[in-house]
């Protein structure tokens, strides 16, 4: 039984699944400490605070930097997890703490935006302290290849990488089989903000000329965000009103259903970190079609459990719809069964289970203890069934 304490940004029910799966195994204390509370924007998302069955605090509000220094003192002899490099001056003074008190830490993150362009006087510095922080931390947990090569980019040593993710508990997602959802359309589902970073924009134009070949074809966009009003007026402007559904902010429960019972996920993303939104779908046993700049296409296995597409690039995604739209179900004779909707939904389903959060529990209790032993070569994903 060792002491574990956990350093966030804020709550999240994803984390706290993880959290209640670590303690699960009997083999840790655990504690989180969180700098701030959910903000308003998160809130209208969805977002609820799931702080139940695990110890947590939350920094001062009025002193958060000093506060974190004493608590990072006071938990200098226990095993410290830190989201984030550059997530802010909180966490910021948080590592620096611990690298000057000779604390055993991880560091758990995404990688920045690829998109953003640093000047060069800032990357100079950023690298100038950030690799002693690397250097001296006991391991890294990158979250998706992306984070992998930037923790390398600050010279991290390939046997303290430890490829990792986000993960959700599987048991959520099965109410709803595959049986229940409607044989007589094709219902593609998207959940998040409606902002341009997602990628709406691409997704729209891919499927605009398959809407008319395809009169089955639906689109379901749950969220809000700056561009709904744009996007409605393009659904309107080609009578697609009636095929494309805004459906606004909806409870985790109602998202759950509505991805339970599409026929395929879309995160057509110019960026995203991660995608949580990809584990839920394939643990509910749908496929997804994400952007090659989505973190959870490392676990997408192109044409099996779903698809990847070059990101910002419609004609891709749509090659990558109509392949999707080609394939038959199970009881049409004139497909090939292998290639059927129902054989991607089961390899969707076979990934998600290895999502789960006991899955990647018990891997970071054998990382903690040195039993993982990483090298230079393509990062693997040991929990998830079948990743190649």
């Amino acid at each position: 039984m060792f002491d574990l304490v956990f350093w966030m940004n804020m709550p999240s029910f994803y984390q706290a699944d993880f959290f209640r799966a670590l303690l699960r195994t009997g083999k840790v204390n655990l504690k989180a400490i969180f700098t701030n509370r959910i903000p308003e924007d998160r809130v209208r998302l969805g977002w609820q605070d799931d702080l139940a069955n695990y110890e947590h605090e939350f920094l001062d509000e009025r002193h958060p930097l000093r506060d974190s220094i004493s608590k990072a003192l006071s938990h200098r002899h226990d095993i410290n997890i830190v989201s984030g490099l550059w997530a802010g001056k909180v966490t910021e003074t948080v590592l620096m703490s611990l690298l000057l008190s000779h604390s055993k830490y991880f560091i758990y993150s995404e990688a920045p935006d690829a998109r953003d362009t640093v000047p060069p006087l800032k990357l100079k510095l950023t690298r100038a302290f950030g690799k002693p922080i690397v250097r001296h931390s006991v391991g890294l947990l990158p979250i998706s290849h992306f984070a992998y090569d930037y923790f390398r980019s600050y010279g991290a040593d390939g046997s303290k990488l430890h490829p990792f993710a986000y993960f959700r508990k599987s048991s959520a997602f099965t109410s709803v089989s595959n049986a229940a959802r409607n044989k007589t359309t094709v219902d593609i589902v998207y959940v998040g903000q409606l902002v341009h970073r997602k990628g709406l924009d691409i997704l729209l134009k891919a499927m605009e000329p398959l809407f008319a070949i395809h009169r089955q074809l639906n689109l379901q966009l749950i969220g809000t965000g700056e561009m709904r009003s744009e996007l409605e007026e393009w659904a309107g402007v080609r009578n697609l009103t009636g095929r494309i559904r805004f459906e606004g902010t909806l409870n985790p429960r109602q998202i759950t259903e509505r991805i339970s019972k599409a026929d395929i996920l879309a995160l057509p993303s110019r960026w995203d970190g991660w995608g949580l939104v990809v584990n839920e779908a394939l643990m509910a046993g749908v496929p997804v079609i994400v952007s090659d700049m989505c973190g959870a296409a490392d676990v997408v296995r192109d044409g099996t459990n779903g698809y990847v597409f070059r990101s910002g690039c419609a004609e891709s995604l749509r090659t990558k719809l109509e392949e999707f739209l080609k394939c038959g179900r199970r009881e049409d004779e004139s497909h090939d069964s292998s290639r059927s909707r129902e054989a991607m939904a089961a390899a969707a389903k076979e990934t998600g289970a290895g999502l789960d959060p006991d899955n990647a529990a018990e891997y970071l209790l054998r990382v903690i203890k040195g039993e993982v032993i990483e090298s230079d070569q393509i990062p693997r994903y040991p929990w998830v069934v079948g990743r190649v």
